[in-house]
């Protein structure tokens, strides 16, 4: 690929060059065919590179994106830019343009890489900072340290920058670092100081004060000064002694954890509790995975110990297993870990705190959640107080609702609907016009689950909302207050252009618990407009239920067991249709409608002799109707004519004219007449052919004789 891009550059230059060159004006001719074939070609791979950017091959997209900028031409970085600054492009095809601005050290997009970094995608995050850090360009670095500099950029995207700034080992990224351990997050300074560690290859606090002198002394000094043979020459050879170390140590862990894997007790403790307090980290987070599965209670005493172990990753996986094992006896210990030197650690506590669910912890989490500005942090706490269920935790909460990091006022929305409070209501309220989706989203949920009607006119009109998901949560919220207003949006919501939330509706509708008898019926009659069968039997066997044993309203109970029947046939679910046909036929046995219902499904079971048993008992209650029932009488018999029920029909037939020589009338006498002739017919057919074929196999057994 990059033979490719070398060769249409050199191509492209030669071109330029003749066509700079030409006098002669057949000279020219020719080149300008050179060059506009060149042009042509060129432009071809630049549409192939473009398309194979948003291939699913990892690959191909990195190969693509490394060629177009390998063009250096304005048109070729185009669709890169593009791609970096489209919302909704797949987060992978965004991560290969990144990565590809890295690997050819192109600073072009170093602006929009440093917007990424406050992307909601931490993939996307993670790599524009990687990328920052590969570019090392005079241009990066300074937009880089103004960036870290504005007082406008999020604490993430400042930690970001700063790790990044130490990836340039450049002497320009050192005193903006300087500046930033002045800054009142530790999250920030703990990034500044790591990175003006690797830059400068010294090993001291964060202290400002000492940093600013050790500039003032060396910052005159050049390049060369600054970077020598000495230096380097020790630090190569410390990070070799430390990979052998590494190494040796390793291999003794590796080993350690091989004796622990095939230890032949799994329940013994022992070997794990002495494994836990070992010399190396791999082993002792080996140790604490097992412990916690194997659940003995002496377990919790021994990772209580280890949750002030000097690793990082250690005390990690010790604070989660505390909080998966759900021991009262791991609240304290945990509560002190919130002030752990390592934010992961911290962030980790919070969410233990929060699975264990225990109302002592709240006051501390409180204080955590308000001493704290790492955005992380701060949303493990936010959640930990929601699962806690604490009510002490409603007022602080509020507060968060209007911080200016999104993710935080969408983790507090969702928190407040745990606590289900009615303090939040209103404040929740106003977060339902907040810019990000997410945040509307989730305070409309956790208004449903408050219950409170006095949101519902706010609820409704998120029913407007461009957001799909937003309308969808608005939807459920109503669902769940389920009052009177609250029930008619959600029928108008049936009509939402997105499925999801027409759906949504629906199901929110039906399981509203508190329904008079009038909005089920209307509930159901919308259902069954709409072609939503089943949800309308549900609420229709729902109003029968709950309303038969009201006699003021049993005419009505009539009707919604005929409007039942008709749904179930609608559904193709004849037994159950037919059983209340029957039973409204005993009830109404004059009603014509429900006789011929009844037949129907009588029909589509093929239960032709019950249908006609049906007809029978019409013919003596109601005689004046004998035309129609003879009508259908003589529909039966053809249908089972169709199906070759010859036999059957005939005798049928037979039975009928004892009953009533004239078959109900000349119309239906020469029909019948006509249509038993027909069974002669084809039962003497059916008899001859039987002959034949007997004659036959007996020829066929003589000859094998």
């Amino acid at each position: 690929m990059q033979k490719i891009t070398q060769t249409f550059c050199s191509t492209l230059l030669i071109s330029v060059s003749l066509l700079t060159g030409c006098s002669a004006i057949s000279r020219k001719v020719a080149i300008e065919k050179v060059h506009l074939k060149t042009a042509i070609e060129l432009r071809r791979k630049l549409d192939e590179w473009t398309e194979q950017l948003h291939s699913n091959d990892p690959t191909i997209r990195s190969s693509a994106a490394v060629s177009l900028l390998g063009l250096n031409l304005l048109n070729a970085q185009e669709p890169l830019i593009r791609i970096l600054k489209d919302d909704k492009e797949r987060d992978d095809v965004k991560i290969s343009v990144i990565k590809a601005f890295g690997f050819t050290k192109d600073d072009c997009a170093a602006d929009i890489l440093i917007e990424l970094l406050d992307s909601d995608s931490v993939a996307i995050q993670t790599a524009s900072a990687e990328t920052l850090g590969e570019l090392k360009t005079k241009k990066s670095i300074q937009m880089m340290s103004e960036a870290l500099l504005d007082p406008q950029r999020s604490l993430n995207a400042k930690i970001m920058l700063a790790k990044a700034m130490g990836n340039t080992n450049d002497r320009d990224a050192v005193e903006p670092l300087i500046q930033m351990l002045a800054m009142d997050d530790r999250g920030v300074r703990e990034a500044a100081k790591k990175s003006l560690e690797k830059i400068t290859k010294l090993a001291s606090s964060n202290d400002i004060v000492w940093w600013n002198e050790w500039w003032l002394l060396n910052k005159a000094k050049t390049r060369e000064q600054w970077m020598e043979d000495i230096v380097l020459k020790q630090e190569e050879n410390a990070k070799q002694l430390e990979s052998k170390i590494a190494a040796m140590e390793l291999e003794v862990a590796q080993k350690s954890i091989k004796l622990l894997e095939i230890r032949p007790d799994k329940t013994d403790t022992k070997p794990l509790i002495d494994a836990i307090r070992s010399e190396y980290p791999e082993v002792r987070i080996f140790a604490a995975k097992e412990l916690v599965k194997i659940k003995d209670p002496t377990v919790i005493d021994v990772l209580i110990d280890a949750i002030s172990d000097k690793e990082e990753e250690v005390r990690i996986v010790v604070v989660q297993a505390l909080g998966e094992i759900g021991d009262e006896r791991a609240v304290k210990p945990l509560i002190h870990t919130l002030n752990d030197e390592s934010m992961v650690v911290s962030e980790k506590a919070a969410k233990s705190l929060g699975q264990l669910g225990k109302h002592e912890a709240v006051e501390a989490l409180i204080s955590a959640l308000n001493n704290n500005t790492n955005l992380s942090i701060v949303c493990s706490l936010v959640e930990a107080l929601g699962q806690i269920g604490d009510t002490r935790a409603v007022e602080p909460l509020i507060v968060f609702l209007t911080h200016k990091e999104s993710k935080v006022r969408e983790c507090t929305a969702a928190s407040l609907g745990k606590l289900r409070d009615a303090r939040a209501v209103e404040p929740l309220i106003a977060v339902l016009s907040d810019e990000q989706e997410r945040v509307r989203w989730y305070a409309a949920d956790s208004l449903g689950k408050i219950g409170d009607p006095v949101c519902v006119e706010s609820l409704v009109k998120l029913l407007s909302d461009t957001s799909a998901r937003v309308r969808e949560s608005a939807v459920t919220a109503l669902g769940q207050i389920g009052n009177e207003q609250a029930m008619e949006s959600l029928i108008k919501a049936l009509q939402d252009m997105d499925k999801r939330v027409a759906e949504q509706a629906a199901e929110s509708l039906v399981n509203i618990k508190k329904m008079n008898f009038d909005t089920l019926d209307t509930v159901a009659t919308t259902f069954y407009t709409n072609k939503d069968y089943k949800r309308a039997v549900t609420l229709l066997e729902r109003q029968i239920t709950e309303y038969s044993k009201q006699p003021e309203l049993q005419e009505k109970i009539s009707q919604t067991k005929i409007k039942l029947a008709k749904t179930l046939s609608a559904i193709k679910d004849w037994p159950k249709a037919l059983d209340l046909y029957e039973e409204m036929m005993k009830r109404s046995p004059g009603d014509d409608t429900i006789k011929s219902e009844l037949i129907q499904c009588l029909k589509e079971m093929k239960q032709y002799d019950r249908a006609l048993e049906w007809y029978s008992t019409w013919i003596k209650e109601t005689p004046q109707n004998n035309q129609l029932y003879w009508q259908g009488r003589l529909d039966i018999a053809r249908t089972m004519f169709d199906q070759g029920k010859f036999e059957h029909v005939k005798n049928l037939i037979d039975g009928l004219q004892k009953e009533d020589p004239s078959f109900g009338g000349e119309t239906f006498k020469s029909q019948f007449q006509e249509l038993g002739e027909k069974c002669l017919e084809d039962l003497a057919k059916s008899d001859r052919v039987s002959q034949i074929s007997g004659a036959e196999q007996t020829a066929g057994f003589q000859d094998k004789e």
